[in-house]
Parts: C-alpha cells; structure tokens; sequence
C-alpha cells in the first residue's frame, strides 16, 4: 500500500495532500521541515504504533523528547525536540536561587512531558528545555554549556529574547534557494513514496513545459532523481543534521 502524502504541516494529516504543491512547505521553519521529513519515516511511524499509553516514548534515534503522532503538524503534534540534538533550537533552563519570576512567552503555554524534562515549545518552535524543578513562573537561569554548540546555543538565547517581543520565528539561517530545494526535495519524496514516476515528480515541481517528450535524456530527469534521493536521505536521518543549526 502506498504510503499516503503529508501535508505542508499546516493543520492538514498526511492524506490530505499538500494543498499547494513544493511551495506550500517554503515558509515552513527548520524545525517543522524536519518533522516533516521524519514523519514520512515508515520505521518512525511503525514505531510510534507499538507505542502505547499515555507516557509514548519512541527510539533516541529519532532525536524526539517526546512521542510525537505522525499524522499530525508540528503544531498540532506539539513536536519537542531532545535539547542534545538541536542545540540551536533547544534552551535549556534550571530553577534560579535568585531574582524574580518574570511574565514572559513561557507561562502562556503548556509544558509537554518529554525523556529530557518538561519542554515548553513556543509557536516559532523554539523550545525551553525545564530541567529538575524549573517551572515557567519561576525565576529562571539559562545553563550554556561553553562546548563546540556555543554559537549555536546562543543563537538560541537570541531567538528567546525575540519571542518576549513577537511570536513570529527567527530569520532563517538558511537562503531562500536552500529552502527551496529542501522544499522540492519534500515534495520529490511525497511523489516516490506514492509510487509516482520521475516524470509525474518533475510536472509537479517543474512544470509540464520541463518535462516533456524527451525527458528521458534531459536535465531535469537527472535533478529530479537527485531530488528524490535528497528527500529520502533527509527521511532516513538526514533531518538530523539540519535540525542541529537550529532555525
């Protein structure tokens, strides 16, 4: 059977199709775009089925502090990343000794229940890692680790501080070509995992003018092929990496 589309994670389940084609998934953060790609994961989604109870835990492997359902948006699934893994996006936060509680992002969201701590997840994505006792209407202490991540962890300390002042997420650290590739390469994916031949890839991301009767031999036979294969390295584990710079 095949395995069925994903939707731009925009409040659509995987069936629904991508309402919008390759550009739909553009605007999409780094974060979401790697859900994305991980919730196409036929062993991911195998192994979120034999999960069980309300306390779902799934394999480190998948990078996730939390079980998160495949048939929903990163929104909707409430999708946490572990703080090991995406440094860039992750900030992890103990109770402080000192100082006040402060009205801030965190105390307007729910905490979810992951492997590494209770996270809160902002609508930018970005998450707050709550170690031990940390509580959002607590005072606060940002641990960062001073390793080979700093940049990265500061970056993230960064895109906090924005979110006191808008809820929109960071600038991408990624050009827009970039995310259009990685876009293409989603919606290459979605296109081999229904079974759908390069040609029908290349119409749908190209246009019918690309693709036609010698496509065969051309160029964008060769692009789509390596679309595809990008799409299905991303799914397999790739997301990983891009998922570590953060936003």
């Amino acid at each position: 059977m095949a395995t069925p589309r994903a939707s731009s994670g925009r409040g659509r389940s995987p069936g629904e199709g991508a309402g919008g084609g390759w550009r739909s998934f553009i605007g999409l953060t780094v974060p979401a775009l790697c859900w994305e790609f991980l919730r196409r994961n036929p062993d991911y989604r195998a192994d979120f089925a034999l999960a069980s109870g309300e306390a779902r835990s799934v394999d480190r492997r998948w990078g996730l502090s939390a079980a998160a359902d495949p048939s929903l948006s990163a929104d909707e699934g409430r999708v946490v990343w572990r703080a090991d893994v995406a440094p860039g996006l992750v900030v992890p936060m103990e109770r402080a000794s000192f100082g006040s509680a402060r009205v801030s992002p965190l105390t307007r969201a729910r905490p979810v229940a992951g492997a590494d701590g209770n996270h809160i997840r902002l609508p930018s994505g970005l998450q707050v890692q709550l170690r031990d006792s940390a509580a959002p209407n607590a005072p606060l202490v940002v641990v960062l680790a001073y390793d080979q991540d700093f940049r990265l962890r500061v970056r993230a300390i960064d895109a906090l501080r924005r979110a006191d002042l808008t809820d929109e997420p960071p600038r991408s650290r990624l050009s827009l070509p970039q995310r259009e590739r990685l876009a293409r390469a989603l919606c290459a994916l979605d296109g081999a995992l229904n079974a759908r031949s390069y040609r029908d890839i290349a119409v749908e991301l190209f246009g019918d003018a690309d693709a036609g009767a010698d496509f065969k031999t051309s160029s964008v036979r060769d692009v789509t092929i390596r679309l595809v294969r990008r799409g299905r390295a991303l799914m397999m584990g790739g997301y990983l990496k891009l998922l570590r710079g953060g936003f």
